[in-house]
């Protein structure tokens, strides 16, 4: 055996999206999310245990916002910033304190999570990529 790791290749990396979107659509259709830390986590003088998404409170409105900012979808970014917006969080004067930099400031493992909910809760309501079969069938 060795340590090696096997290259990725583009096929591999497409397969393993098609995983993720099969698993993703058969999930039972939940708008939200809460994320519960492994420890406490502190930024900016706030101390988080949980925080709440709300995907199915995004409006419209958020989406061109989002998008408007960050010109991509299913990006790293894109997903943060939908996270961000999603948060039910809110400091004792009802403000939201939860934004993109306070995502990028998580643990890795605890940011990914959170993305991959955002992916998820995309892909379940048919926003990800058309797939073959779907569209017009013109390149026009």
């Amino acid at each position: 055996m060795t340590d090696e790791k096997k290259a990725t290749t583009f096929e591999d990396s497409a397969a393993q999206a098609e995983r993720l979107e099969a698993s993703a659509r058969s999930e039972a259709d939940s708008g939200t999310y809460t994320h519960v830390f492994k420890r406490p986590f502190t930024h900016g003088g706030v101390t988080y245990e949980h925080l709440t998404f709300d995907w199915e409170s995004l409006s419209g409105k958020d989406s061109v916002a989002i998008e408007r900012e960050l010109r991509g979808e299913f990006t790293p970014e894109s997903l943060a910033a939908m996270a961000a917006r999603a948060c039910t969080y809110r400091n004792t004067d009802g403000f939201r304190t939860v934004n993109t930099e306070l995502l990028y400031a998580l643990p890795l493992r605890e940011f990914r999570q959170i993305c991959s909910a955002a992916r998820r809760f995309l892909l379940r309501s048919g926003s990800g990529r058309e797939t073959e079969g779907g569209g017009s069938g013109s390149n026009a």
